[in-house]
């Protein structure tokens, strides 16, 4: 599921990451993709290798088979801790051999080993787990773009580097009829022939701490952005607390893609954190409240 949530905001870029390069020639590159999500399962890994724009793509002709992969849970020293071999599934899908949860807090690496004799290693460290303290402040009924905002506390999700914490909030919309969509979104599929599977999921920018509050007894209160509800009804609406290969990742590509004012000579290229490869190897804690989002009265 989490492979989902955050795929609307990475896969063009994990599809053709290599042409953001500047660079004058063609190069391919292994493209890995895989988030740990605290107190859930060992997730799938993806593997395959990126495509020249000019080139239609397909993931099923892109995929790595009969790589070897493992996941580690390494003690703070980076020493193994614990190995979880995977096993191939199909179209360069790996799946771990024996379940086994995800440790809030603690240090993974991925390590792969390609048919060519090629090698991709990743390290993350998983966020601290955090829950909602508010539920019962909460309405189950808010009026899109009213005047009452959705506005989540939570406990503090925890650093390895004691750094301030990075969320994005994703929303699953479950009322996904056209007749739903939210008037920006309903411009974006009607007028610009966006299809509406692509509002399905949708997910807000990194909010920091200049966007939340720090209340008084260390919780934070996080208001939810309106522009991120593609459609009215019921939605859910997940915050997660990610790592720095996600900060990294999602904080690049914004860059990339036009949300900074810097010229293309200043623009850096998508920071990855994958050794031998590109794509996302990160990790996040979340939690989820639902709520039913009201047409404002005409």
């Amino acid at each position: 599921m989490y492979r989902i949530l955050f795929l609307a905001m990475v896969s063009v870029t994990l599809l053709y990451g290599c042409e953001l390069y500047q660079q004058d020639r063609y190069k391919e590159y292994y493209v890995v993709e895989s988030y740990l999500v605290a107190h859930n399962s060992l997730p799938e890994v993806l593997l395959s290798k990126t495509v020249p724009l000019e080139e239609e793509y397909s993931y099923k002709d892109a995929a790595i088979d009969n790589a070897e992969v493992e996941v580690r849970w390494l003690n703070a020293d980076s020493t193994i801790r614990r190995r979880y071999p995977y096993t191939f599934s199909k179209d360069g899908i790996y799946a771990p051999v024996q379940s086994a949860t995800v440790r809030e807090k603690q240090l993974y690496q991925l390590l792969v080993t390609l048919p060519s004799g090629d090698s991709i290693e990743a390290k993350t460290f998983v966020p601290g787990d955090f829950k909602t303290v508010n539920r019962d402040e909460l309405s189950d009924r808010y009026v899109y773009q009213g005047d009452e905002q959705i506005e989540i506390t939570t406990t503090p999700s925890g650093y390895i580097t004691d750094r301030q914490t990075y969320y994005v909030f994703t929303i699953v919309a479950e009322e996904t009829d056209s007749t739903n969509l939210t008037p920006f979104y309903a411009d974006l599929v009607e007028e610009q022939d966006n299809s509406i599977e692509n509002f399905y999921i949708n997910s807000s920018g990194i909010i920091n701490e200049g966007n939340y509050e720090r209340n008084s007894d260390n919780n934070i209160s996080l208001k939810v952005p309106w522009i991120s509800f593609s459609f009215y009804g019921h939605n859910a609406v997940v915050a997660n607390a990610i790592d720095d290969n996600m900060y990294d990742f999602l904080r690049s590509q914004s860059v990339q893609t036009g949300g900074t004012s810097l010229s293309p000579g200043e623009i850096q290229n998508i920071r990855y954190n994958i050794n031998g490869g590109i794509g996302i190897f990160g990790s996040l804690a979340s939690d989820t409240n639902r709520f039913q989002i009201l047409r404002p009265s005409p």
